[in-house]
């Protein structure tokens, strides 16, 4: 498809690792300054970097990364807050999932051995009787799966609210405008007492934050072993500062038909044959497609994994800067290669939605994403459904790799009620709230622990759904061969991988995107 709106990342704007903190980084405007206590003012500085909308005839526009967060072609759902102070009539949604939301299913029987806490044993769930009548609110991004929101306020009005009397108000706000309110509460020193967090962001307000091993020696028994990968996500210095609650694991959701026409009966196992087949799609009118805008979600977990296909990384084992390899211009330059002959040239402009969209739109043959996709055609009763496939990440010269979304509560140190906030940690994590809530999420998210992640729940899902069963075991994390620390963090958060496949994409040479990458890097690594 022709490209009608090519977007130019501005790469101008140059700033030590201590004036990054306080800038608005790209879409997510962070505020991270406070973070490392700095200023006490939100800095007004440009954006380092903001792909501009795209826009295509052919296609559904593709908002820019603020945009909500949606799983159809409809509009996105808006951002709310809910008050879930009183519970509602009827059975408890703590013990059986809502009705008609997914299949039935019961949580598993047992727990796994605690492996970085020693096991204590959790308080009954309301048993302080203090904590009635307190208040309490939560701030966490809007799901994709619209239900699942829904289903939680109900947990917390009929089970937490009624166990407890604690008050709870919810707000959920687009994955991407997350960090902008967090960032706000901490200089404010005021706002939510608990936080849903992204990826590894309890090193980046590791000052800001709660230490909470307590809880997590209460709660990970039942749990299971959290998988390395995100309890170095949670886990700073040896303190718990963040609870992991769940993933949201990635696929690549492709259209069937349309790749054995083009002579593929098995989706392609490598980026390279990827890059092949979608040339003779686009041929065919229906163009691979990627989100290569600054946003949260599928363009992090497209390059991280491209990245490493190919052998690079941003660092090596002991933190030396080490982007600027023959491996990363070789992944940077197959990008490049193929976004023109093979993708829809507008995804530097999509945000997490506007790939869901165009695939469901039946615009791209081909994107990377959670199961959204896949049970929002359901819903829809898509024509093509039974026509849509799912496999995982293909595999390049050094093999094949993840990266996925993953997602901690975190409880703020400006909290008034931090007991409070901590009994909504323990209650969220029993078996009687989580597997539920899993259940209706119907695989668009995963466990954190290997107890979790094994629920015979998984079973109850259409088998195309089940490719995501085990993930969250087999990730790696940004930052590799280095730890996924603060520094690796930051990185992330300015889209400094991203960003340079998105400038390769856009005519960039291979070898000036990686260069402009390596230095940001150093920037950031010092």
């Amino acid at each position: 498809m022709p490209n009608n709106s090519q977007h130019d990342i501005d790469t101008s704007s140059r700033v030590t690792r201590r004036s990054f903190l306080s800038v608005g980084l790209g879409t997510t405007g962070l505020l991270l300054l406070t973070a490392c206590g700095g200023a006490t003012a939100p800095s007004t500085a440009k954006p380092d970097a903001k792909p501009a909308e795209a826009t295509k005839p052919a296609a559904p526009a593709a908002p820019a990364a603020s945009s909500p967060a949606a799983a159809s072609p409809a509009a996105a759902s808006s951002p709310s807050s809910a008050a879930v102070a009183s519970p509602a009539a009827g059975a408890s949604p703590g013990a059986s999932p809502a009705a008609g939301a997914s299949p039935g299913a019961s949580p598993s029987a047992g727990a796994s051995p605690a492996a970085a806490a020693k096991p204590a044993a959790a308080p009954v769930i309301g048993s302080n009787a203090s904590l009635r009548g307190t208040n309490l609110s939560v701030l966490q991004w809007t799901s994709f799966v619209p239900a699942a929101d829904e289903f939680f306020k109900k947990q917390l009005s009929d089970d937490f609210t009624k166990k407890t009397g604690i008050n709870v108000t919810l707000e959920t706000v687009n994955a991407n405008d997350l960090q902008p309110k967090i960032g706000a509460a901490i200089q404010s020193g005021s706002g939510p007492d608990l936080v849903l967090l992204q990826y590894n962001w309890a090193h980046i307000y590791q000052e800001s934050v709660v230490d909470v091993s307590d809880v997590m020696a209460q709660v990970q028994p039942a749990m299971g072993t959290v998988f390395p990968g995100l309890e170095s996500t949670a886990k700073v210095d040896g303190k718990w500062l963040s609870v992991p609650h769940h993933t949201v694991p990635n696929a690549i959701h492709y259209r069937k038909s349309w790749f054995q026409e083009a002579g593929y009966s098995q989706f392609p196992k490598t980026f390279a044959e990827l890059f092949e087949a979608g040339k003779k799609l686009k041929d065919k009118g229906y163009p691979l497609g990627q989100a290569l805008a600054q946003s949260f979600g599928d363009p992090p977990t497209w390059c991280y994994p491209m990245l490493w296909a190919y052998g690079g990384q941003e660092v090596d084992q002991s933190g030396k800067v080490a982007i600027n390899s023959p491996e990363t211009i070789a992944a940077v330059k197959a990008m490049a290669d193929a976004w023109r002959p093979a993708f829809d040239e507008t995804g530097t402009g999509w945000d997490d939605s506007s790939n869901n969209r165009a695939f469901l739109a039946e615009t791209v043959s081909a994107t990377v994403n959670g199961a959204s996709i896949w049970w929002a055609a359901r819903d829809q009763k898509v024509p093509y459904f039974d026509d849509i496939g799912m496999e995982l990440m293909p595999a390049g010269p050094k093999g094949a790799f993840l990266f996925m979304l993953n997602h901690n509560y975190a409880v703020m140190k400006y909290s008034k009620n931090v007991e409070g906030a901590k009994e909504f940690l323990r209650w969220v994590l029993t078996d009687e709230v989580w597997m539920p809530w899993f259940e209706v999420n119907a695989s668009f998210v995963g466990g954190v622990a290997d107890k979790q992640d094994n629920t015979p729940i998984w079973e109850k899902f259409p088998p195309v759904t089940r490719v995501f069963k085990g993930s969250a075991a087999k990730q790696r994390t940004p930052g590799f061969a280095g730890p996924f620390n603060q520094k690796a963090g930051l990185a992330q958060s300015k889209f400094v991988i991203v960003n340079m496949f998105a400038k390769g994409a856009q005519g960039t040479a291979p070898e000036q995107a990686v260069a402009e990458a390596e230095r940001e890097l150093r920037e950031i690594y010092g």
